[in-house]
């Protein structure tokens, strides 16, 4: 089976039992369920059981076993993650503990990225955006050089 490309931007609330509707057209991604860690940038992840053991299998395969930075990344991936299903109308409970890492409060960005979800707090989200618009070209550049 192809996994589904994961792409786009959607704003939603975060209601009132910590839970936030995974988008519509992202969903069929998660009909295994759902891992939800702390990510980069202050942001959390969403993956499918799949594609989380995936991540984590090419992250542990990417340094030495026995690497302090290689633990330590794989701690901090593995050790905040929690397993959840969608509920019938495509939501998922995210824990306290994660949405005060992420400083989410009620405003919340999904972003689409490829083989997973990113879930921002939506402020953070636009400031984020700003500064990756504003130096895309460079980055771009840096790349191509690369």
């Amino acid at each position: 089976m192809q996994r589904p490309l994961l792409v786009g931007e959607y704003e939603f609330t975060l209601d009132a039992k910590n839970r936030i509707a995974v988008p519509a057209r992202l969903r069929s991604a998660f009909v295994d369920g759902i891992y939800i860690t702390r990510w980069y940038e202050d942001s959390l992840a969403g993956f499918s059981p799949a594609e989380f053991e995936r991540y984590l299998e090419e992250q542990a395969g990417a340094t030495p076993p026995m690497s302090s930075k290689g633990r330590s990344q794989l701690r901090f991936l593995a050790a905040g993650a929690v397993a959840d299903q969608l509920d019938r109308q495509g939501r998922v409970t995210i824990p306290a503990r994660l949405l005060d890492y992420a400083a989410i409060t009620r405003e919340v960005t999904i972003v689409g990225v490829r083989d997973h979800i990113e879930i921002w707090e939506r402020s953070a989200w636009a400031r984020y955006l700003k500064s990756l618009e504003e130096g895309a070209d460079a980055i771009a550049d840096e790349l191509a050089a690369s």
